[in-house]
């Protein structure tokens, strides 16, 4: 099975982003994916809520490399392809996303496709954080699919989405219809790719 990465981009404490995550992996779980989580307020005891200090490349050897920054890295280096889920945060990427992604090097991700999931409270779903991330996960060496994950009204999405499709029998909202269709083209992609 391919090993995907979801990283969330959110740090607030109320957030929709990890309701956002959990839909994209059931949907990656559904196809068979090996998926880890890495949301910057729960991964490694939250390291990744301080303001980065020195990355993970910049220690030198013998120097003691904070557990956190091992065991991350070797998730993101053992990893066929990301997926990035961010809020849309002043018209761009949100700052809890590229706090956690600067502390490894453009090395760590080189090679391997990633699918952009943005989210927001208004009606373009992230479009702008989405056009950002594109150069951003381009210049890091992880180029995203074509097709993104946009998830517009996003603080109207029930508490819990349904996860199963139609062909199991169960219906979606029109908001949740658009995510279910927004998502697979972005992962039928990710997967080829990948």
């Amino acid at each position: 099975p391919l090993k995907t990465v979801l990283i969330i981009g959110t740090t607030r404490k109320k957030n929709i982003g990890s309701r956002v995550a959990t839909f994209l992996s059931r949907r990656l779980e559904t196809r068979g994916h090996q998926v880890t989580i890495l949301d910057p307020r729960t991964h490694c005891s939250g390291f990744f809520m301080r303001l980065m200090e020195k990355t993970h490349f910049h220690y030198k050897d013998g120097e003691a490399i904070p557990d956190a920054l091992v065991t991350t890295s070797k998730v993101l280096e053992e990893a066929d392809a990301y997926v990035v889920v961010s809020p849309e945060m002043n018209h761009t990427i949100s700052p809890g996303l590229t706090n956690l992604m600067n502390h490894f090097s453009s090395k760590t991700y080189a090679f391997k496709p990633s699918g952009i999931a943005t989210y927001s409270a208004g009606a373009w779903g992230g479009a702008r954080c989405g056009v950002a991330l594109r150069t951003y996960l381009s210049e890091i060496g992880c180029l995203p699919v074509s097709a993104t994950f946009q998830m517009s009204w996003a603080w109207k999405l029930q508490q819990s989405w349904r996860h199963e499709d139609e062909t199991q029998g169960e219906s979606y909202a029109p908001t949740e219809a658009m995510a279910l269709k927004s998502a697979e083209r972005m992962l039928n992609q990710l997967e080829w790719h990948a």
